[in-house]
């Protein structure tokens, strides 16, 4: 098991907390097989630049979430990604309510 990561190095903080244990990253379990929706879109990364991106949500009632994956890259990598993963539904942006609609069958015919 890896040590616990300290605030040691913390300067900036006052010296009382700078030796507490940091708490570890949150772990987002993955989504359920046949559960959930993949959101293909486009962001922007860092660099501000434009890229897409792609999260699939596995929601449950009552505004929880089950699970969560995301990626970000090229057109073609984010969505051989979306189609390789076994969510129940794949959306696209829409101008039109409720501004998201099922994803095309073909990539060739998702362009936004």
């Amino acid at each position: 098991m890896e040590q616990s990561r300290r605030r040691t190095q913390a300067f900036y903080l006052p010296a009382e907390v700078r030796d507490r244990e940091i708490t570890p990253e949150q772990e987002t379990p993955t989504p359920r097989p046949g559960h959930g929706t993949i959101y293909i879109y486009k962001s922007r990364d860092l660099q501000r630049q434009i890229v897409w991106s792609a999260k699939w949500v596995d929601e449950l009632p009552g505004s929880q979430t089950a699970g969560v994956e995301n990626i970000e890259g090229s057109r073609n990598d984010v969505l051989r990604w979306a189609r390789s993963r076994p969510a129940a539904k794949r959306v696209i942006p829409s101008a039109e309510e409720p501004h998201w609609t099922p994803a095309p069958d073909n990539d060739d015919d998702i362009d936004f």
